[in-house]
């Protein structure tokens, strides 16, 4: 199977990742470990490449990527605790910065704000005056039935998966068999 930029953009894409692998790999190219590499060198989003993977092989590549994934993030936990602390002042001296800025913002908001909701309160209260019945209806006629079937169904289910437990087997034992 060769990754073309017709599918790329078929499968949604961005427009940037599809032209870079028209400009590329203008033929396509096989998804070869090298040519993955090289596709995440040139700035390639190659992870949701995934979703080519086919169904037989996708729980084996699961399973070998797990390990590889919790190594990394014990690897990259202690970089981003170190940059998080290093990022911290800059976080502090932008945010009291900006404070009186919002604040301003906010005040002169406010009336706006306060104009908006008194006119878009009898629009509120009339809609939902008239919604109130509607979904009354809706579930005593429509939901309640479906509902009710659905828990009957559910609790048959349930009673003859619980058929084959001891009769005198206590709550807490129960949990323990899980």
């Amino acid at each position: 199977m060769k990754i073309t930029a017709d599918m790329l953009r078929r499968d949604g894409a961005c427009r940037d990742q599809v032209a870079l692998v028209r400009a590329t790999w203008p033929d396509g190219a096989e998804p070869t470990a090298e040519t993955l590499l090289a596709a995440a060198r040139l700035g390639l989003s190659i992870d949701w490449l995934e979703r080519y993977i086919p169904a037989p092989l996708d729980a084996d590549y699961r399973a070998k990527l797990a390990p590889l994934d919790a190594d990394y993030r014990v690897k990259l936990a202690p970089l981003y605790a170190d940059y998080r602390v290093k990022l911290a002042p800059f976080d502090a001296d932008y945010r009291a910065k900006l404070a009186p800025l919002y604040a301003d913002y906010e005040a002169k908001r406010a009336p706006f704000d306060a104009d908006y909701r008194a006119k878009r309160a009898p629009l509120d209260a009339d809609y939902w005056a008239k919604r109130a019945p509607l979904y009354a209806d809706y579930r005593a006629t429509k939901f309640a039935p479906l509902d009710a079937d659905y828990r009957a169904k559910r609790a048959a289910l349930l009673a003859e998966a619980l058929a084959d437990f001891p009769p005198d087997l206590r709550p807490g034992e129960l949990r323990r068999l899980k």
